[in-house]
């Protein structure tokens, strides 16, 4: 008898939530809470400009997915194609502007989780 792959479902879930929120995102970059900042990137490196209601239900959607599983006092990354949750480059590294290095700067060595309950 076939068992049910949970994981593909709840990573495309995941995945269709944020489509939901911004159809075209690929990044989203969380910042901790008392900076009360999200930016959505699209696959061209170019930010998002949309309502903060949007940019907040994307980061509550990701906050609470992932939950305790990440330092929400560092800025993170959400890279919604693969279902990584990265720890964001700082100011002086590259790809924490998205189109400097075209990598939005998700490098193996800072990946978190992956959003099927596993962490690196």
């Amino acid at each position: 008898m076939p068992q049910n792959d949970l994981t593909a479902s709840t990573r495309k879930s995941l995945g269709e939530a944020i489509g939901d929120i911004a159809r075209t995102a690929v990044l989203v970059r969380i910042f901790p809470e008392r900076r009360a900042a999200t930016y959505l990137f699209e696959l061209d490196f170019h930010r998002m400009f949309l309502g903060r209601n949007a940019e907040e239900d994307a980061a509550r959607l990701i906050r609470r997915t992932f939950g305790n599983v990440a330092d929400w006092r560092l800025a993170h990354d959400f890279y919604r194609p693969t279902g990584e949750l990265y720890l964001t480059p700082e100011p002086h590294q590259d790809g924490y502007i998205p189109e400097d290095d075209q990598s939005f700067g998700l490098a193996p060595t800072r990946i978190i989780a992956i959003f099927d309950g596993n962490s690196e």
